[in-house]
């Protein structure tokens, strides 16, 4: 994979944020219509690794809720009327031009303000947050895969039965595709903070990757339709950045979603593989040439 973002048409993605969103306001409907919970717990070795599935998730869960709970208290902290990061860089700014015995007072507050900083984030750290989202995916990709073949055995009117075989070769591609996003993504943010830092915008940096984390998230739900038909990952790539803005709109809900404690990361990746395949279906993904 050359580049993550070298085919994305951005003319596009207004229309397809569009689509997207449409259909993902009617996925609830379509599977509660055809049932589709039913049946994938009818192999006993699913069962097993659904069970093992949950209860990691439980112990995943109780952690991140008690440190959410038992957050330090922050309520003596006093927030600079002008930001954190602002005030921050002031500081550094006035060390330039101060004497010895002023540097050592201002890095002083400046450091006092960083571990401000980073005690209120860390009592306001959102649950579900960071790379677990990525995680989260890989564990439960047996199940996600499930829903995206049987969506498409109805959609297609078709009857394919998943072999142990094609689960774990599923399994291998999840992994092998969220480790690559994980790395990508891990360089794209020391790249946006470099620049963000450079035009004094360093606000903006969380919200670029709130972005960009949500494409990668929505490709690994995508990248489930195309595995059907038999797509490599590198082809899978750039067919999907053809499609960044449902990408985007598909990992944003995820993304969100999967922040909602309990029933977030059980169901919310369910719903995005079977609007991520319908919405495949309905723009003809698979029948797409991509210019290489």
């Amino acid at each position: 994979m050359k580049s993550d973002f070298s085919h994305i048409d951005y003319k596009k993605a207004p229309y397809q944020v569009y689509m997207a969103g449409q259909v993902l306001l009617n996925t609830p409907s379509f599977i509660k219509k055809h049932q589709l919970w039913k049946g994938f717990l009818d192999h006993k070795w699913i069962l097993i690794m659904t069970m093992v599935i949950m209860g990691t998730l439980s112990v995943t869960l109780y952690n991140d809720i008690d440190t959410y709970i038992n957050a330090p208290n922050v309520a003596d902290i006093e927030i600079p009327a002008e930001g954190f990061d602002t005030k921050i860089e002031a500081l550094s700014a006035a060390a330039l031009t101060s004497s010895e015995e002023e540097i050592e007072s201002l890095e002083a507050e400046k450091k006092s303000l960083i571990e401000r900083k980073e005690k209120l984030e860390a009592a306001h750290k959102p649950l579900f947050s960071g790379s677990y989202k990525f995680l989260l995916l890989i564990l439960l990709e047996v199940l996600i895969f499930h829903f995206a073949v049987g969506t498409n055995n109805i959609i297609k009117d078709q009857n394919r039965i998943l072999t142990v075989k094609e689960f774990a070769r599923a399994q291998i591609r999840m992994i092998k595709v969220m480790v690559h996003k994980w790395i990508f993504g891990l360089l794209m943010y020391i790249g946006v903070s470099v620049v963000c830092g450079i035009l004094k915008i360093s606000y903006l940096t969380n919200l670029i990757m709130f972005f960009v984390y949500g494409f990668f998230l929505g490709f690994a739900l995508l990248d489930n339709y195309l595995e059907q038909y038999h797509f490599t990952i590198p082809r899978s790539s750039k067919q999907i950045q053809t499609h960044f803005g449902a990408a985007t709109t598909f990992g944003i809900f995820a993304s969100i979603g999967m922040s909602i404690p309990v029933i977030g990361p059980i169901l919310i990746p369910f719903i995005g593989a079977v609007a991520a395949t319908l919405y495949g279906h309905q723009m003809g993904m698979e029948k797409e040439v991509t210019i290489v």
